[in-house]
């Protein structure tokens, strides 16, 4: 009987670490964390709104596919993407334009693109969150 009440502790402990480790995984893909913050004083616009922009990026666990400089990883590089013709799986072509992120935030599923298999996740972002991710994403183009 001693035996049966260890191994039912050990299966508990194991069941607690994974559903542990599968939490965390979901926050840091973007399904949490609040960035209800205020604009920083002096708000200038769209160099605020980039920086916010990458704050939310980092802050809600972009950076863990898209790269911590954005170039790229099991995600698309998002240096040099807006703007540009991307190929999405099922062969077609679309540019990258303001319509198209806003629409690859909101609906992670609706443009999937060619070569990554990886499914980005859902998230809760806001709609002025969105816009400030996509000023982000757009300024890297001009570093690209």
């Amino acid at each position: 009987m001693n035996q049966v009440h260890r191994s039912s502790i050990s299966r508990t402990a194991l069941a607690v670490a994974v559903t542990s480790a599968l939490a965390f995984a979901a926050a840091a893909c973007g399904s949490g964390g609040d960035t209800s913050s205020p604009p920083p004083a002096g708000d200038d616009g769209v160099a605020s709104a980039v920086a916010r922009g990458e704050q939310i990026a980092r802050s809600r666990g972009c950076a863990g596919c898209h790269g911590q400089d954005f170039d790229g990883g099991a995600g698309p590089s998002w240096v040099g993407l807006a703007g540009s013709e991307v190929t999405l799986a099922d062969g077609s072509t679309i540019v990258a334009d303001e319509d198209y992120l806003v629409r690859a935030i909101a609906e992670p599923n609706a443009d999937l693109l060619e070569g990554y298999s990886l499914r980005m996740p859902a998230n809760n972002l806001s709609d002025a969150e969105i816009d400030d991710v996509v000023a982000f994403i757009t300024s890297l183009a001009d570093d690209g």
